[in-house]
C-alpha cells in the first residue's frame, strides 16, 4: 500500500504537466496566429508599396504629313509591369481604343467609324410595317378629303344667310346702317390704340424694374465675391494651391521630349495665338524640340515622341499636405457654404 502522502505528491506533478501541456498548446497557436498576420499585413504593405512606388509609364507618337487629317497618333498607358495597360491609336481619321485589365479585355480593335456604318447597314427594313404605315396614311386622307367637304357646305349656307339679312337691313335703313357700322369702326379703333399704349407702357415698366433688380443683384454679389476673395484665409489657401499645382507640374512633366513640328492655319492671327500658348510650356520642351510656325499655309507635319512616368506617391503626398493645411481645410468649408 501507498502512503496518502505520496499519492498526493504525485497527483500533484500530473497536474502540473498537464497546465504545462496546455500552455504549450495555447502558445503554438498563438504562434500559428501571429504568423498569419504578419504574412497578412505584409502582404497589405507589399501592395501598398506597389501602388503607391510602381510608376505609371506612358508614350505617344505623333506623325503629320502635311494634313490634319493624315495625322497618325499612337499612345500607350501601362502601370504594375503591364498588368493594367490602355493603348490608343488615330489613323486615317479612325480611331481605336482598347484596355485590358489583368486578363479582361476591354474595348474594339476595329475602328468605331466602321464599326457604325456596319451597324446602320445591317439594320433590316421591315416590310409589313411599311404596308400597313401606307394603308393608314390613305385611310387618313380619305376622311380629312370628306371632312372639309361638308364643313364647306355649312359653311356657305350660314354666310348666304349673313349676307341675305343684311343686305335686306341695308334697303329698309340704308342711312341708319351705315352710321352705325362708322361708330363701332372708330370705337374699336380708340379701344385698340388705347390697349395699345397701356401695353407698351407696362412693358416699358416691367423691363425697368427688371433691370434694376438685375443691377441690384450683379452689385450684391459682386460685394460677395470680393469680400470671400480678400480674406486672408482664402488668399493662404489659393497659394498653397498654386505652389503645389507648380509642383506637381514640374514633377509629372514628361522626361523624354523630342521633335520637330511645323503648323500652320489659314488664319495666320490663329497661329500667332497657338504659339503664344505654345510658348508658355516651351520652357519644358524646348530643349529636344523644334516648333517653326507657317503664317502663310495651313499645315502639320512633323514627328513628335513623348516618354513619361507618373508615381502615384507624389499625389498621394500633395493631398496629404493639401488636407493638413488649415487654410485649405476652412476656405473649402466656406466654398461648400458659400451662397450668392
Amino acid at each position: 500500500m501507498m502512503r496518502p502522502e505520496i499519492w498526493s505528491l504525485e497527483t500533484i506533478f500530473r497536474q502540473r504537466n498537464r497546465k504545462i501541456d496546455m500552455l504549450h498548446i495555447l502558445f503554438l497557436i498563438l504562434k500559428i496566429i501571429g504568423i498569419i498576420l504578419a504574412v497578412i499585413l505584409g502582404l497589405i504593405l507589399l501592395v501598398i508599396c506597389i501602388v503607391l512606388f510602381v510608376p505609371i509609364c506612358y508614350k505617344a507618337d505623333l506623325h503629320g504629313s502635311g494634313n490634319a487629317r493624315e495625322l497618325t497618333v499612337h499612345a500607350k498607358v501601362s502601370w504594375l509591369f503591364g498588368l493594367i495597360k490602355a493603348v490608343f491609336a488615330l489613323e486615317n481619321g479612325k480611331t481605336d481604343l482598347s484596355v485590358r485589365i489583368a486578363w479582361k479585355k476591354f474595348g474594339d480593335s476595329d475602328p468605331v467609324e466602321d464599326k457604325a456604318e456596319d451597324r446602320v447597314e445591317e439594320k433590316p427594313k421591315p416590310e409589313k410595317k411599311a404596308v400597313m404605315q401606307e394603308k393608314q396614311a390613305i385611310q387618313k386622307e380619305e376622311q380629312q378629303d370628306e371632312t372639309p367637304n361638308r364643313i364647306t357646305d355649312k359653311a356657305v349656307e350660314d354666310e348666304t344667310e349673313k349676307i341675305e339679312k343684311t343686305e335686306q337691313s341695308a334697303k329698309i335703313y340704308p342711312e341708319s346702317t351705315e352710321k352705325k357700322q362708322r361708330k363701332k369702326k372708330e370705337r374699336k379703333e380708340d379701344s385698340d390704340s388705347a390697349s395699345k399704349i397701356e401695353q407698351i407702357t407696362e412693358k416699358i415698366k416691367c423691363t425697368y424694374h427688371k433691370f434694376c433688380d438685375k443691377i441690384n443683384q450683379i452689385t450684391e454679389k459682386k460685394d460677395k465675391i470680393s469680400d470671400f476673395l480678400a480674406d486672408e484665409t482664402h488668399k493662404n489657401a489659393f497659394l498653397k494651391l498654386k505652389n503645389e499645382a507648380f509642383h506637381l507640374l514640374k514633377i509629372l512633366k514628361p522626361k523624354k521630349i523630342q521633335g520637330e513640328i511645323t503648323f500652320g492655319f489659314e488664319d495666320p492671327s490663329l497661329t500667332g495665338r497657338i504659339l503664344a500658348w505654345i510658348s508658355m510650356i516651351y520652357p519644358w520642351i524646348g530643349e529636344h524640340t523644334d516648333i517653326t510656325p507657317d503664317f502663310e499655309h495651313r499645315t502639320l507635319s512633323g514627328d513628335l515622341s513623348i516618354r513619361g512616368r507618373l508615381y502615384v506617391i507624389t499625389l498621394v503626398v500633395t493631398a496629404i499636405r493639401l488636407i493638413l493645411s488649415k487654410a485649405v481645410r476652412r476656405s473649402f468649408k466656406d466654398i461648400r457654404n458659400f451662397k450668392l
